[in-house]
């Protein structure tokens, strides 16, 4: 049976973390619902909520029992959580690890330290550049390099487990155990954004990517799946170019591709010996299999058919963090509030270079000019229509007479698209036409350099 996704488009892959938490919270409350030990009657029901207004206090005397000789290079795992519930004023406690929610410590001998809670293939809390230290008293204090006390924590030993105290007063309960291989401080959750290719294998070897001529994207984005009987999991969208440096470039892609973790290593001599992940598009047969080396780093072998016989292509990936490069997104930020789409013709080479990997729509064979489309609505329809327009004594379009529509799709929310063509000096002989999916008749916009439809930058095209 075909598991069931979300549709989501390619949006700004910016790394929030803080907006993280907060988009992941309903779940893990249904999960927390589902896992209790005791609901409102059991448990330690009827104890106060905790004081959560100073993350660097913890309730309960500390132990003198922690030291910092006894704590470094140990790794801890979550054996129980307790939150309080407002909503039936009582504390809700959880055991773990469960298949879809499970969290560990890493209190390292440089004294930086990760913390990560993890919701299916996505990160509930995430402390990852972190640092530790221990008080006279025996607190332990975990605090965000960054200086978010969001991500600050205190802990203190208890019976031999590590009791943790979060910013917003809920606990862990950790066990210490052993740690884990090389790789196994990354997990598929860490991949969730944007990267972008920057070496590709060739005889064997890894060369510079944009010097072959080739270009790739992979963007992951978390959504509630229909896998496993539900599930927070990532799915991914794959851009691939090659031949760029010809007149007849080749574009790939694969959208909605859902992550299936893998508990074996991608390939022999690889830092990450603990795990690599697939991404499999049933109807072409695409293969892709991946894993992290760093949290910066992706490793990824493509499956394929070359000539009838199975072959593997290799690639490096540098995570970005930001699908779109810098000058875009300032761009974007100056947006009207009821902009339809982001129009921009010929866009400097600072914009084009980090969105090759996306396919070129040719309105015409060897146009001169190239136009970028930016979606700024949840969903826009667009026609390109060859015709002619009816204008009045203003100069101002009346009416399109359509010859021939050349496209006609549908753009998305942050959804980049890019058409070539060649713009005409004067009369338009080109119309876009527009549309929300609850409008009854067509926005346009003739695409020309005459004054009033003048295009010398970018626009944000409005209804």
């Amino acid at each position: 049976m075909q598991e069931t996704v979300n549709r989501k488009t390619p949006v700004l892959a910016l790394y929030g973390r803080r907006k993280r938490l907060w988009m992941s919270a309903l779940s893990l409350l249904l999960i927390l619902c589902l896992t209790a030990c005791g609901g409102p009657e059991g448990g330690e029901g009827g104890k106060t909520p905790p004081d959560s207004s100073d993350s660097g206090t913890l309730s309960g005397a500390p132990s003198a029992e922690l030291s910092a000789d006894t704590l470094s290079g140990t790794y801890w795992t979550a054996v129980q959580h307790e939150s309080y519930d407002d909503l039936y004023g009582s504390t809700v406690v959880s055991q773990m690890p469960t298949d879809k929610w499970w969290a560990d410590l890493f209190l390292n001998e440089d004294r930086t330290t990760q913390f990560r809670e993890v919701l299916g293939d996505t990160f509930n809390l995430y402390l990852t550049d972190g640092l530790w230290s221990l008080e006279a008293d025996g607190t332990l204090h975990l605090t965000d390099a960054g200086g978010n006390r969001d991500y600050n924590m205190a802990g203190r030993l208890e019976d031999g487990r590590l009791i943790l105290e979060t910013a917003y007063g809920d606990s862990f309960y950790l066990e210490k155990a052993d740690r884990p291989e090389p790789g196994g401080e990354l997990c598929p959750a860490n991949l969730d954004g944007a990267w972008r290719m920057t070496e590709l294998e060739e005889n064997g070897r890894l060369s510079d990517a944009q010097e072959k001529g080739a270009a790739s994207i992979l963007l992951f984005s978390s959504l509630w799946s229909d896998l496993d009987g539900g599930r927070y999991t990532l799915q991914a969208d794959y851009y691939f170019a090659s031949s760029l440096d010809t007149e007849e470039p080749e574009y790939r892609q694969a959208l909605d591709l859902l992550l299936k973790p893998l508990d074996r290593p991608l390939m022999d001599g690889i830092s990450n010996e603990v795990w690599s992940a697939q991404l499999l598009e049933e109807a072409t047969g695409l293969e892709l299999l991946f894993t992290l080396t760093d949290p910066d780093t992706l490793y990824l072998q493509e499956h394929y058919q070359h000539n009838g016989s199975p072959a593997v292509r290799t690639a490096v990936y540098e995570r970005e963090y930001s699908f779109f490069p810098e000058i875009l997104q300032l761009a974007l930020y100056e947006e009207p509030s009821d902009s339809l789409i982001f129009y921009w013709t010929n866009p400097p080479e600072e914009v084009c270079t980090p969105l090759e990997a996306m396919a070129v729509t040719k309105l015409e064979e060897k146009g001169l000019d190239k136009l970028l489309l930016v979606g700024r609505c949840y969903e826009t329809q667009i026609q390109f229509c060859t015709g002619e327009g009816i204008w009045d004594e203003d100069g101002i379009l009346l009416d399109w007479v359509t010859d021939e529509t050349l496209y006609d799709g549908t753009i998305g929310m942050d959804e980049p698209l890019w058409f070539s063509l060649t713009i005409p000096e004067g009369v338009p002989n080109l119309c876009l036409h527009m549309k929300r999916f609850w409008d009854d008749s067509w926005y346009l916009w003739p695409i020309t350099d005459t004054d009033g439809y003048l295009v010398n930058g970018w626009i944000f095209l409005t209804p």
